[in-house]
């Protein structure tokens, strides 16, 4: 086992190993024995790996060299974003604009010009040296915001899209994701500590591997079962609707000033529900 980072665990299995652990998917019972027994399964064990993933820690899906995961143990979210233009609450196209452009900081500067950084970096040094000379000169010290940190003031542009995150899905064990599914803004994150079998996509795509087509019509069906964008916010839209009805149905029920006239008595008995304070004082009391 080796550990690429302190979040992230890599482990290569055996041919014994790998034999067992495809057993455990359906979707290797269309290999032969022969399969099996000789070289694919051997070549597998040389390319394919384990890797651990941390309780929300992202999956990664744009890899120079794609990977098909087989989740082995723990859960894995489906996580969307939805890109909302922030005045009218719809739904962003490309033709939208990402943002207004912020105004440079030394943070956000080019590396390649040194000039600019340093001349950045002596306006905030006489900014403050200013507002600190003035305070000597006078007989106590003075701080006058206004000349100190005046750029602090100054508030961030109000960015145009407003980002969602609507939670699709679990993949549990057994689940198989990677194949080339659609994920437009869309990526995985383990929910749980999660161990997954990485084998490379083009490895797996091979028509020694791929008899009937069957990772492909898997793909088929992950883009079929799981919504798409357009749904996820058509069923955002409608519960932040709903939610907003609920909330004034209840606040409009509270405020109505009316009045029936219905004092205790005209409840039954069956139906009547005392206070916790009522029955405390009431324990012990007989029937």
């Amino acid at each position: 086992m080796s550990h690429g980072d302190s979040s992230q665990a890599t482990m290569r299995l055996s041919y014994g190993q790998l034999r067992e652990t495809l057993k455990r998917f359906a979707y290797f019972r269309h290999w032969t024995e022969d399969q099996v027994r000789r070289f694919p399964i051997r070549e597998c064990s040389i390319l394919a790996r384990v890797v651990q993933y941390e309780p929300h820690q992202t999956i990664p899906l744009e890899l120079p060299l794609p990977f098909t995961y087989l989740v082995l143990s723990g859960q894995c979210m489906i996580l969307q974003c939805l890109q909302l233009v922030r005045e009218s609450c719809r739904l962003a196209t490309p033709d939208d604009p990402a943002g207004s452009p912020r105004p440079p900081t030394p943070d956000l500067l080019d590396p390649g010009a040194p000039d600019n950084q340093l001349e950045a970096v002596h306006h905030l040094h006489e900014t403050f040296t200013a507002g600190a000379a003035h305070a000597a000169q006078s007989g106590y010290p003075q701080h006058d915001p206004d000349s100190a940190i005046c750029f602090l003031k100054t508030p961030p542009p109000v960015e145009p899209l407003l980002h969602q995150f609507v939670d699709v899905g679990t993949l549990r064990c057994g689940a198989v994701f990677g194949l080339g599914e659609r994920h437009q803004h869309r990526t995985i994150v383990a929910r749980t500590r999660t161990q997954c079998l990485l084998i490379p996509r083009c490895w797996l795509f091979l028509k020694a591997q791929n008899i009937a087509n069957t990772w492909q019509r898997l793909r088929m069906y992950l883009d079929g079962a799981v919504p798409d964008r357009d749904e996820l916010y058509r069923r955002f839209m409608r519960d932040r609707a709903w939610l907003a009805y609920r909330r004034w149905l209840a606040d409009e029920t509270v405020a109505r000033p009316v009045h029936t006239g219905t004092v205790l008595a005209d409840v039954p008995m069956m139906c009547r529900i005392l206070a916790p304070s009522k029955l405390n004082g009431q324990k012990g009391a007989g029937c």
